[in-house]
């Protein structure tokens, strides 16, 4: 059963109590994400379970799905990028904690303050962001303009890079 979802979580007593939360955020109140958004519309949707691997250790397994407007920087035109993302992270108090996790687990270092669990949220899909936001190759709408340029160089013949030179030196006689 989800709860209704709050703003602050002890992520220890959340275990403890294996707590599942779920909801929407809106996209316009992820001041971080905003910086890499064309627009901030929409909303994520997320599902958050806190429970106990067979070892012991704290788990957050989380669902998280968005819609993400950026730029496509081929064609600098908007473009949606779906995002889809699982997570599985285990609850650390230490670097050094972390860093005897199994390759399968990401560490979510927590301290005694409670997590916001849209900050974590917000972070995950920093994360699942492209390096470079594109449109497929050809999927551009400026794609077809610049093909149709091409064409024309093409049926003008092979550039000529000194025929600027000599129009200059026929001007200088």
């Amino acid at each position: 059963m989800f709860a209704p979802t709050p703003e602050l979580v002890d992520p220890w007593r959340a275990v403890e109590a294996g707590c599942d939360y779920s909801g929407r955020l809106p996209l316009a109140r992820m001041a971080r994400l905003q910086e890499a958004l064309r627009e901030a519309l929409g909303e994520a949707s997320f599902r958050l379970s806190f429970s106990r691997d067979l070892e012991g250790r704290g788990i957050l397994r989380g669902e998280i799905d968005a819609r993400l407007v950026l730029t496509c920087q081929r064609c600098l035109e908007a473009m949606e990028v779906p995002v889809s993302l699982s997570m599985v992270l285990a609850l650390v108090s230490g670097l050094e904690e972390a860093g005897r996790l199994p390759e399968d687990l990401d560490p979510l270092l927590v301290t005694a303050e409670p997590l916001r669990l849209a900050d974590l949220i917000e972070d995950e899909l920093l994360l699942a962001l492209p390096l470079i936001p594109r449109h497929e190759p050809g999927a551009c709408p400026v794609s077809h303009v610049l093909a149709a340029k091409s064409e024309e160089r093409r049926e003008e013949g092979p550039p000529r890079p000194f025929a600027i030179l000599g129009e200059l030196r026929r001007r200088g006689d």
